[in-house]
Formats: structure tokens, sequence, C-alpha cells
């Protein structure tokens, strides 16, 4: 005689999994971003502090090889993320802000179109270290990546 209990457990065992699926409409291509130590450990920046516009540079095959290694860590499919456009400036501190796009398969394997993602180069310019500040999903998060990006005096370039 099988008991009553399983049935029950299993049904909300279900509920929970299917609670747990993200919703179709998203399409989200990536992981959230978080920063990694060391990184996590800075400090906030101080209220009311301005993100200073920096001079535009080119950026060299290792730094390009850095942003894109950063990117693709927090794709969902790593080995298949399409880059678009990438562009840098540099500050009076020398820290290089990187803004472009990125292309990524969402849960389905469909590819969801280029997103906007901002960044930073750190660490000596033997082995830099892209730090992804974020990738944009939704309209508001693109309206704050293009705002990180030209507050930064990056501007994009094909």
């Amino acid at each position: 005689m099988r008991s009553p209990v399983r049935p029950i457990i299993c049904a909300v065992a279900l509920a929970c999994v299917g609670a747990c699926v993200p919703d179709a409409g998203q399409h989200a291509a990536h992981h959230p971003v978080s920063l990694v130590p060391p990184y996590s450990e800075l400090p906030p920046a101080p209220a009311g502090m301005s993100i200073e516009a920096g001079t535009k540079v080119t950026l060299d095959a290792r730094q390009q090889e850095a942003v894109v290694a950063g990117v693709s860590k927090w794709m969902k499919t790593p080995a298949s993320t399409q880059f678009g456009i990438m562009s840098g400036a540099r500050n009076s501190r020398g820290v290089i802000t990187v803004c472009g796009e990125v292309n990524g398969r969402n849960g389905s394997g469909a590819y969801v179109g280029m997103r906007p993602y901002v960044g930073v180069l750190l660490g000596p310019p033997a082995k830099p270290d892209f730090v992804v500040v974020g990738i944009a999903a939704s309209e508001r998060e693109r309206a704050e990546v293009a705002s990180l990006c030209r507050d930064s005096g990056v501007t994009p370039t094909s």
C-alpha cells in the first residue's frame, strides 16, 4: 500500500522547481554580476563622487583578451559568446573603463542579441584583469550602462 504523503511531497517539490525557472520573457544571457576578491573587498565610493571622464585609448591585444575573458565568465555559455564593439578610455589615475557589446545564449540556447557591458581594466599591463561592472539585460540596465560609459568618456566605435 502506497503512502498518501509521497504524492504530496512530489507535488510540492515540482511546484518549487517550477518556481525556480526564470521568466521566459527575460531571455537573460548572463549570470548576475558580482565582484570577486580582491575587488569585492574595496570600499564603496564616497557619496557624491562623480565619474571622471577619460581620454579615448586603443586597447592592445592583452587588454582585449582580458575583456573577453572577464565578460565571458559571466555568460551562461562562455564558449558561444560573441563580441561586438569594444572601446576604452583612461582617466587621470590610469584606470581604463571599457564599454562594448556582447551576445550570448539564453537558457533555451537561442542568442539574445547584443547587450551592452561596462567594466574596468585593473592590474599590471603585462597581465591585465577585467572586472565587469554590468551587463545590461533590461532597458533600465541599458540606460545605466550607457550613462556609465558616457560619463567615463567611452564612446562606441565599430
